[in-house]
């Protein structure tokens, strides 16, 4: 096997085959090569590589370093005084209501009348800015409207391509797509399975940690990007846990406290 290259941020990966059957490969910046590591599988040498040249971004602190942060702000932690409990509780109360009045299942068979009863449903948060929420009471009020639905619901479901397309198809009359509108609704259906994407907090965060999401988000919505995002809550709610974190809902509050807080944040 000949050497291979990848760029990934400001490093260059280099990793080829070893002799004794596994892959050997090594991290280069500034034209320095980092400590040479070997694994018995290719895509495993790849995943410790990225988390190597993660490491060198100005803004990295590590997992350990990000919950040390969230606790600076957030001494109660998920739960309790302090904390991101009562702004956690009126996202679980929008999810409750958003499977109350319009199921998933209902929601792939979506008609004029879902449209209505969506548009009018107490779901809209303000993690969606003012602009983005009127965009998408807009596409319900017309006839893209339950298409919108079907699609948002198909990609809650895990069909992200063609959920993609069909919101993008719905939505492009009254304005651009952007990954919080795409990625709302599947996260209210199901908060353990789906992930919101504010992007600027959250690359903001996986530079912190040292993960790929980093470097592979785009504005244009696609599966690939997603499934980084995907990738980097399930890496994040495994590692808070012991926070007392149960669904994406307590990953999104952690990410927009150690991305999004500034000084003037901090408690008294």
């Amino acid at each position: 096997m000949a050497t291979r290259s990848e760029r990934y941020g400001n490093a260059t990966l280099r990793w080829e085959a070893s002799k004794d059957g596994g892959f050997a490969g090594t991290v280069i910046s500034n034209g320095r090569r980092g400590d040479v590591l070997t694994d018995e599988s290719e895509d495993r040498l790849l995943i410790r590589l990225r988390n190597e040249a993660g490491k060198l971004e100005p803004n990295y602190v590590g997992m350990d370093g990000a919950i040390a942060r969230f606790l600076e702000f957030m001494p109660g932690g998920l739960r309790g005084e302090r904390s991101v409990s009562e702004e956690q509780e009126y996202k679980r109360t929008a999810s409750a209501e958003l499977n109350s009045v319009l199921p998933l299942e209902a929601a792939l068979q979506a008609t004029e009348r879902e449209a209505e009863t969506l548009r009018k449903a107490r779901v809209w948060l303000n993690i969606l800015s003012p602009f983005e929420s009127m965009h998408m009471k807009q596409v319900l009020e017309n006839s893209e409207g339950p298409a919108f639905i079907r699609a948002a619901a198909k990609f809650a479901a895990g069909a992200y391509a063609s959920g993609i397309q069909g919101m993008e198809n719905s939505l492009k009359k009254y304005g651009r797509q952007s990954w919080p509108k795409a990625t709302y609704f599947g996260y209210l259906w199901r908060p353990m399975e789906n992930m919101f994407c504010k992007p600027n907090v959250t690359q903001d965060f996986a530079q912190r940690i040292g993960h790929e999401f980093q470097y592979v988000y785009e504005p244009a919505i696609s599966e690939r990007v997603y499934l980084s995002l995907l990738d980097l809550a399930n890496h994040t709610l495994t590692a808070i846990r012991s926070l007392g974190a149960e669904d994406y809902i307590d990953v999104q509050s952690f990410i927009y406290v150690v991305g999004g807080y500034t000084e003037q944040d901090r408690p008294a």
